[in-house]
């Protein structure tokens, strides 16, 4: 969108500058106009007013008398009148939605449209939906399959008859995005068939309302994955087994609460079960570093979707569900973003809490070797003694010789094999001092 407004803005500002343009250009759009009406009205011609088209047609070849000039005049003012009518008060729309913030990527979600009438004539008979996603072209030559459709939608028609000036019409409707990043809500289709269905155009109304599709959560769907899940857990289990209990107070016993401990004094003297509840402190802060470089040629990342990049940032999507989960709080850093190093101290501008962090990842894309590094590198010395996860695809020797000493690095390969038995894999020998 901001790349076609600043090329409208150019182009106009040339117009402005040469007059001749703009006498040509004009012109071009007076002697084109039959043709652009022509092809509007066969664009929206339906098999009704092809109908009244061939009855005209057939009249005219019958010998001319009563009936048949009738019949002539009434097709032909109906084909006529009808096309006036159509194109004259097709319905003009504001849309709008209402939709979540985020969601996982293959997960589907609801979304709303509010379209509101802002002309001043009613809008008549007429149907609101999602466009479908556009088939892929078939390839014959291609060894490789077509790509399948970005999204999926599921609706249900509704026709509206009479929408008047000023009001809103409502469509639930529920989407569905196999691929995480920052997407745009699919264009809005406007189709009016008045009058009587002789005619029915489509009015297509750009959307420019995004969604941010998250990295879904890795599952144990293979032995790799499975030595993923099995290295964070074991991460986050040294990192909160340390923790003393510290007792927060007392509350009455509801049936499938988990006891710590029975307060039996209170519960003698109240005369219902009393139990103590305990808690573990939470860690002050956690850095988790999402590392986006990898090890294939950068130029040939940008071109595709990288496997082990995916998988990386599902790992740390289920890091960050597990860690806000467990009241830890975690402060997301991801090679390739704006680096400021006055606001390193404080949370990031989007804020810390997990859906925040989560769009953070849907939005990252891989990075230079040597840019992340460097982030790498300032990111160790703001981290200090803090605990600190490094999910990386790469080996990172650097971190293997920092002086971090509560830093874990877990590396995400195509691989099969576990991810706990690779050498690159520093959260066995240095989890420990957690």
């Amino acid at each position: 969108m901001t790349g076609a407004a600043l090329t409208a803005t150019n182009g106009s500002s040339v117009e402005h500058r040469n007059p001749a343009i703009r006498l040509i250009h004009a012109f071009f759009r007076i002697v084109t106009a039959p043709l652009r009406a022509f092809q509007a009205v066969r664009h929206a011609m339906t098999p009704a007013s092809v109908s009244l088209l061939l009855f005209s047609i057939v009249t005219l070849n019958i010998i001319w008398g009563f009936p048949w000039t009738g019949m002539f005049s009434a097709c032909v003012g109906m084909f006529v009148a009808g096309c006036l009518i159509h194109f004259g008060i097709r319905p003009s729309l504001n849309t709008s939605f209402s939709l979540p913030i985020s969601s996982p990527a293959g997960q589907s979600f609801s979304v709303t449209i509010h379209a509101r009438n802002q002309r001043v004539l009613p809008a008549l008979d007429f149907t609101l939906s999602f466009a479908p996603p556009k088939p892929p072209r078939r390839n014959w030559f291609a060894r490789h399959r077509s790509v399948e459709p970005p999204y999926s939608v599921r609706q249900t028609l509704i026709r509206n008859a009479v929408l008047r000036a000023g009001e809103t019409a409502h469509l639930a409707a529920s989407l569905q995005f196999t691929d995480r990043g920052i997407h745009p809500l699919p264009d809005i289709l406007v189709r009016g068939s008045f009058p009587f269905h002789l005619f029915e155009s489509t009015a297509v109304s750009l959307s420019d309302t995004t969604v941010a599709i998250t990295p879904k959560a890795l599952t144990a769907d293979d032995t790799s994955a499975k030595g993923l899940l099995n290295n964070l857990g074991g991460w986050s289990h040294r990192l909160l087994s340390g923790d003393e209990l510290d007792y927060t107070g007392s509350r009455e016993y509801v049936a499938g609460m988990a006891v710590r401990r029975w307060d039996f004094p209170s519960w003698a003297r109240l005369g219902t079960p009393i139990v103590r509840e305990f808690q573990s402190p939470s860690i002050q802060k956690v850095f988790l570093i999402v590392d986006t470089a990898l090890d294939e040629p950068f130029e040939t990342v940008l071109k595709g979707t990288s496997g082990p990049l995916e998988r990386m940032l599902s790992l740390a999507a289920t890091a960050v569900h597990d860690l806000s989960r467990k009241s830890v709080q975690v402060e997301l850093h991801v090679t390739g973003e704006a680096l400021n190093n006055n606001s390193f101290p404080q949370t990031t501008p989007m804020g810390s809490d997990a859906e925040s962090m989560l769009i953070r990842l849907a939005a990252a894309e891989p990075v230079p070797s040597e840019t992340a590094d460097i982030q790498l590198g300032t990111l160790l010395e703001i981290a200090g003694r803090s605990p600190l996860l490094v999910l990386t695809t790469r080996e990172l020797v650097s971190l293997h010789s920092s002086n971090n000493k509560r830093a874990t690095v877990i590396r995400v390969d195509d691989t099969d094999t576990p991810a706990s038995d690779k050498k690159q894999d520093s959260s066995k020998h240095i989890g420990n001092q957690l």
